[in-house]
């Protein structure tokens, strides 16, 4: 929590590095940035509220952690946030958002780069890059336990719609690359025999990316396999219309011929 007095503000929240004046002297603590399932600044283990957490403060912090170690741009910054404002206000606004943080998160150091703003790893810990390094690592399961839900949901920023826009791709791109490590965990349950868990785990994948024929043909086979022939009918239904009411497409022609061989007897 925040609490403020008539003279200065007092951050007393802490777990990634927020300035905080004590008896013993000036300390920090190290800020946290959740962007799966919503957008959360934590401090301690506890939600940090207040001045600090206001729109587009937070949505700079996600841009700047998407972008991570490369930074990006003050004139990219610029057109995200404030789109239909003048070059001379967006300037001007950018600018006062990258005061406040440096003055009451954690000092000058939280936002380093001056033409291409970055955040310091040193003092701020994102969910988003634990899931990069994860992926990288071909940690499948560290990846989804990461992915706590959509990128930044719920959250939005009015008057900004190039924001919205670069959500929304962010938000495509990050589900698939869970769905991805979705199919890799359930692959090597297929692998072990464990067909039920198999089945379960490409049901997260087919929710993440259900017009996915690949996704959904896994899904079917991981469902025979087990034993449940039912659900696997279901499911293929599912995908076909969804593709169809969705998106107005034809379905894939290998996930029509399964559940025709489902519906007629056993599928070998």
């Amino acid at each position: 929590m925040l609490r403020f007095d008539s003279n200065r503000m007092l951050r007393t929240v802490g777990h990634s590095f927020i300035s905080r004046e004590s008896s013993g002297g000036h300390e920090l603590e190290r800020l946290r940035l959740l962007t799966f399932g919503g957008l959360t600044l934590l401090t301690g283990g506890e939600t940090t509220t207040g001045a600090t957490t206001r729109r587009r403060r937070l949505a700079l912090l996600a841009l700047l952690a998407v972008a991570r170690n490369r930074g990006l741009s003050r004139d990219k910054l610029q057109a995200i946030l404030w789109p239909e404002s003048d070059t001379r206000r967006a300037r001007h606004g950018l600018d006062q958002l990258l005061y406040f943080q440096r003055r009451h998160l954690a000092g000058e150091d939280l936002v380093l780069g001056k033409k291409t703003p970055r955040l310091n790893p040193a003092l701020i810990t994102c969910d988003l890059w634990e899931f990069a390094d994860a992926l990288e690592a071909g940690a499948h399961e560290e990846v989804v336990r990461l992915y706590t839900g959509p990128f930044l949901d719920g959250f939005f920023l009015r008057g900004a719609p190039e924001f919205e826009r670069w959500v929304e791709e962010q938000r495509n791109r990050l589900g698939k690359q869970c769905a991805l490590a979705i199919g890799a965990v359930a692959a090597a349950a297929t692998a072990r025999g464990d067909h039920a868990s198999a089945a379960a785990w490409w049901g997260r994948a087919a929710e993440l990316n259900p017009f996915d024929s690949e996704t959904a043909i896994r899904l079917i086979e991981a469902s025979v396999a087990s034993g449940d022939r039912a659900a696997a009918v279901l499911h293929g239904e599912r995908y076909v219309q969804l593709l169809q009411t969705e998106l107005g497409l034809p379905p894939d022609p290998r996930v029509m011929d399964l559940i025709h061989r489902l519906r007629a007897g056993p599928v070998c």
